[in-house]
């Protein structure tokens, strides 16, 4: 009875060492915690870093998205633009007997008569020719089409001008800030608008004509074989972090073309000066965009 007795203590016994044997200590409780949160918390992170990065490439999809069919229409525009030397040409450099364009601190602007489609505030019928603008306005940049007939087709609908009357003395709104219910917004994304001309002899300059050749005037682009187009834009999720007048300094501090850059140190500058720029959150500025593209003009007929 005894050695029954003994041998369930002694079973007992062991069953219970096997029990203690098998559970956790409370080191290796905390261990485990340990691990368990340290790969929560990597997890997280790369959640974080995988959401970021998604938001920043769907960001630059819808910047890209809009600004392509925006350049896509400026081809069109330019390609299609009148090049003869009775007609005007407002631009950059522009000086007499053209419209006075000057230097254009800041935001360019441009207007020029383009064989494209435009709109008519009397006639039914399109003419063959429009008077083609762009701005900026507004942090937004912005475009006119007004559809003309020409010279003496009509008694009521504006005619196309020949020099020496000027586009910037016909229409005012083409070659300022003045508001008209022709200008439609083209980029809604885009703060900043900047173009140079690329000259027929290779240089880039800031007036439309070749003055080492002794000219002075546009004369129909007789000089001029492109024009590149400068752009900043910022989508509009990113334009929450930010204000219009903080916007407008970031402009600001974006440098005007000069003559003695080279082709691309324009938008180097530009991004220098978004690194070094304060006031405006980080995120916005990384998620702004700079383009680029050069439209060859057509030669003349």
């Amino acid at each position: 009875m005894r050695k029954e007795r003994r041998s369930c203590l002694s079973r007992w016994t062991a069953i219970n060492q096997m029990k203690r044997n098998a559970a956790f200590t409370l080191t290796e409780l905390l261990i485990s915690i340990a691990v368990l949160v340290g790969l929560v918390l990597l997890f997280s992170r790369l959640f974080v870093s995988a959401s970021t990065i998604t938001t920043s490439g769907n960001k630059r999809m819808e910047t890209d998205g809009q600004i392509r069919p925006l350049f896509e229409r400026m081809a069109a525009d330019l390609a299609q633009m009148a090049k003869r030397s009775d007609l005007d040409f407002f631009g950059k450099g522009t000086a007499a007997p053209n419209s006075i364009g000057g230097t254009m601190p800041g935001n360019d602007q441009f207007a020029f008569y383009s064989a494209v489609p435009g709109y008519h505030a009397s006639s039914s019928s399109p003419g063959p020719i429009s008077l083609v603008a762009y701005r900026i306005s507004r942090n937004t940049l912005e475009r006119m089409a007004k559809g003309l007939l020409w010279n003496g087709a009509s008694n009521t609908d504006v005619p196309v001008v020949f020099l020496p009357l000027t586009i910037s003395s016909t229409w005012a709104s083409a070659t300022s800030s003045a508001a008209d219910s022709d200008y439609e917004p083209m980029g809604p994304y885009v703060f900043r608008f900047e173009y140079y001309y690329v000259l027929k002899n290779g240089a880039v300059a800031s007036i439309p004509w070749d003055v080492a050749a002794g000219h002075a005037a546009v004369n129909g682009f007789q000089d001029v074989s492109a024009i590149s187009i400068c752009l900043a834009a910022l989508d509009s999720k990113s334009r929450r972090l930010t204000s219009d007048p903080d916007l407008n300094m970031l402009a600001l501090a974006m440098n005007d073309f000069s003559p003695s850059m080279n082709a691309g140190d324009l938008l180097t500058q530009w991004q220098s000066a978004l690194y070094s720029a304060t006031g405006i959150p980080r995120p916005a500025l990384s998620a702004v965009r700079l383009y680029e593209r050069t439209f060859a003009l057509s030669p003349k007929p």
